[in-house]
This record gives structure tokens, sequence and C-alpha cells, in this order.
């Protein structure tokens, strides 16, 4: 009788500490943050692909990171760009199997469009809290990482 016991103990003791290495595998999942380096990295050995969702006056004014996919989220008024979600579903698309990073100035917009993709069950995104310029000045452009000035006209995504 005690060893049935023990044995009910141990196996729902077993089951509890699965359940909590579940949720935190899904809360870690759901809150997938990238350092700035390590998004650098992988950046300059094609092994992701980022989305800038900055506004346009945004990229004419600190510049853009080379070859990397601009969608607005918000238009010059603030207001919704209604494309958004489209927009960026095409690009998930097309690099499903690919890390997909979003970046914006400072975390706040990325953060937000990450967890939203993550909750669509979307694949390998990241958040890029550090962001173009940073908190702090300690964004992608303050570290001195690949920047190159907004042409609108040439631009194509």
């Amino acid at each position: 009788m005690v060893t049935k016991y023990n044995t009910r103990l141990i196996f729902f003791f077993f089951i509890f500490l699965l359940i909590i290495n579940i949720l935190k595998s899904e809360e870690q999942m759901n809150t997938m943050n990238m350092s700035i380096d390590e998004a650098q990295k992988l950046y300059s050995t094609s092994q992701i692909e980022i989305i800038d969702i900055r506004t346009e006056k945004e990229w004419k004014m600190t510049g853009i990171i080379p070859n990397t996919h601009l969608v607005n989220m918000h238009n010059e008024d603030f207001s919704e760009n209604t494309n958004f979600i489209s927009e960026v579903e095409k690009i998930l698309n097309k690099y499903n199997n690919k890390n997909i990073g979003f970046i914006c100035a400072s975390g706040s917009r990325s953060e937000i469009v990450a967890s939203y993709f993550l909750e669509k069950k979307y694949k390998n995104i990241v958040h890029i809290p550090d962001g173009i310029i940073g908190k702090s000045k300690d964004g992608w452009l303050y570290l001195g990482f690949p920047i190159k000035a907004y042409n609108e006209e040439k631009e194509n995504n």
C-alpha cells in the first residue's frame, strides 16, 4: 500500500514538473527577444530577415539597415497602416523557414508585432528590443552596424 502511494506521488510530481517546463517553454517562445549583437551576427551571415516597422519619416531620419523589409506599422499621421498585417504575412510566408526579426526605433512597437505573430503560431519570430536607436542611444545605429540612406524611389519590398 505504501509503495503504491509513493509511486503515485512520484508520478504526480514528475507530471507537475513536466507541466511547469511546458509552461516556461511557451512563455519563452512568446517573448523571444534577440540581442542586437546576435541579430547583427545573423544578419551579417544572411541567417535572418529583418522587418523594419518604423514610419517613412523615421527611415529618412536615421537611414535603414540594408536589405531589410520596410513595412510601416503606422502612417505619418500615426494612423494604422491597414495593409500592415497582410504585407508582413507575405514576407513571413516567403521566408517561413528563416529567422524573422522585427525592429523599430526603441523596441516598443516591434515587441507588440512579434508577440502578435507568435500568437498566430508563426515560427522563428524574434524581437530585437534595442531597436535602431535604442532607449539610451544603444541601438543598431549607435553601435555602428550597417545603415544606408533611405531612398524612397529605389526601395522596393
